[in-house]
């Protein structure tokens, strides 16, 4: 029958979630007088395979990466963090959490660890920022903030000349944090890229189910 009304809510919610990358847009059927019908949509394509859903140069598919990232952050959370051990369970419980979300499919588990990474990332951007005053200023306060190398404080003076073997040690730090900056801002791409491939193949599987479509592009990923 034919009438005018809104949309399918089914379809606004995919098309929302899909965030613009389905092949072809589900629209209703529009008869020739300019009504519209309430009967099946065109077929929405999600293609998991695409680009969109690559890391590591297109090496892996976002979920793979997601995964081998989890790997990492396991071995450097048990070597770096040792000494703290509310660290060590909150971190290996964000990461147990990413690889359950990535291997069941739940994206709201992969939000601790974006969360977590982002305070990583903004700890990052304040140790840079405060080494970037330090080699700019000579201050002993931003030296002795920056806590990459032990040396001898002159009294009554707020700036020092640290001799050549400190400053080595102080600019390879400086070095190891803008290197781990660089990897976390990759890492929390991928990251986000896989949670919203989840997001948008939730939305294609409510849309399959809504109207008993073949899932022929989901894999069993």
């Amino acid at each position: 029958m034919l009438k005018n009304s809104r949309p399918f809510p089914i379809y606004e919610q995919v098309v929302k979630m899909m965030n613009g990358r389905m092949r072809s847009m589900l629209i209703r059927n529009q008869a020739a007088n300019g009504m519209i019908s309430d009967t099946l949509p065109k077929s929405v394509q999600f293609d998991e395979s695409s680009d969109n859903y690559r890391c590591f140069c297109n090496a892996f598919h976002v979920k793979t990466g997601a995964l081998l990232i989890s790997g990492i952050e396991d071995n450097y959370v048990n070597g770096a963090f040792l000494a703290s051990v509310i660290g060590v369970a909150l971190s290996l419980l964000v990461i147990f959490l990413l690889g359950v979300g990535v291997a069941r499919n739940y994206a709201i588990l992969l939000i601790p660890h974006l969360i977590m990474q982002l305070l990583v990332i903004l700890l990052l951007l304040v140790c840079i920022m405060n080494g970037t005053i330090a080699f700019l200023t000579k201050s002993t306060l931003f030296y002795k903030l920056l806590h990459a190398a032990a040396f001898n404080e002159p009294p009554d003076k707020n700036t020092v000349a640290l001799d050549l073997e400190t400053s080595v040690k102080i600019y390879v730090v400086f070095a190891v944090y803008m290197l781990t900056l660089i990897l976390e801002v990759w890492f929390i791409t991928i990251i986000y890229n896989c949670y919203q491939y989840l997001i948008e193949r939730r939305a294609y599987m409510k849309y399959c189910l809504a109207f008993s479509t073949p899932m022929k592009t989901l894999s069993k990923r």
